[in-house]
């Protein structure tokens, strides 16, 4: 009798998919429009010399009102914990003190949202024939959140297809060397409310797109602390 199939993954990051709330898309957005239309709010928060992209601005999020705040951060810090429960779960990960450390013995599964610290978050807003090269975060997990997406840019994805490489707007990750048997990168079509969450040292690439409007996004950095 033929045995069942086992497949096994230690080798490969893992990247969680999820969507966000409306309400959170709306409030960020929101900060978003005032800083992003003022151009003396978008110099005062502006983040730009933290980062790599070639793209219109890159700003911080000032969102003042601490109940608005506390609840975007908690969407944030439930994305993590969900990741990190995964990760233990598929015994990628074993949780110690303060540390994640990488196993394949598996480990605590009891990370909560206070054990989850937002060392950064900050809008990129993007426009045509602008990109964002391979690069790196800092942190345990990073993410990024799509808020907005240009109106027309369904139809430019769909002529994208026709293409034999079709990345053109699409943010793609990238770990190790192709060789037989798996793929070296993983592409992903942003979608508005789409939030992905991948391990900080993952390298990451935006490619441009070629339609007018803004491609507007969030993303983080994430340490795991514990509280205790």
């Amino acid at each position: 009798m033929k045995s069942e199939a086992k497949f096994h993954k230690p080798f490969s990051p893992t990247i969680m998919e999820m969507e966000v709330p409306q309400k959170f898309i709306d409030i960020v957005n929101k900060i978003g429009d005032e800083v992003l239309s003022d151009d003396k709010k978008s110099a005062q928060f502006d983040w730009s010399n933290h980062l790599v992209g070639k793209v219109h601005k890159e700003i911080q999020i000032p969102i003042t009102d601490k109940e608005n705040a506390e609840y975007c951060k908690n969407v944030i810090r439930d994305g993590c914990v969900e990741y990190l429960q995964q990760m233990v779960t598929d015994k990628r990960a074993y949780i110690s003190n303060s540390v994640i450390l990488h196993t394949n013995q598996g480990g605590s599964s009891n990370v909560k949202r206070e054990n989850i610290n937002i060392s950064q978050s900050w809008i990129v807003s993007q426009y045509k024939n602008e990109y964002n090269p391979w690069h790196q975060h800092s942190g345990d997990l990073s993410g990024v959140i799509y808020l907005k997406i240009p109106k027309d840019m369904d139809k430019f994805y769909e002529k994208e297809l026709e293409d034999h490489y079709p990345v053109s707007g699409m943010i793609q990750f990238m770990q190790g060397d192709k060789q037989s048997l798996r793929s070296d990168t993983l592409t992903f079509k942003p979608e508005c409310g789409m939030m992905l969450i991948f391990p900080s040292w993952l390298k990451h690439s935006v490619f441009p797109f070629y339609v007018d409007g803004e491609r507007r996004c969030m993303s983080f950095n994430a340490y795991y602390v514990n509280k205790k």
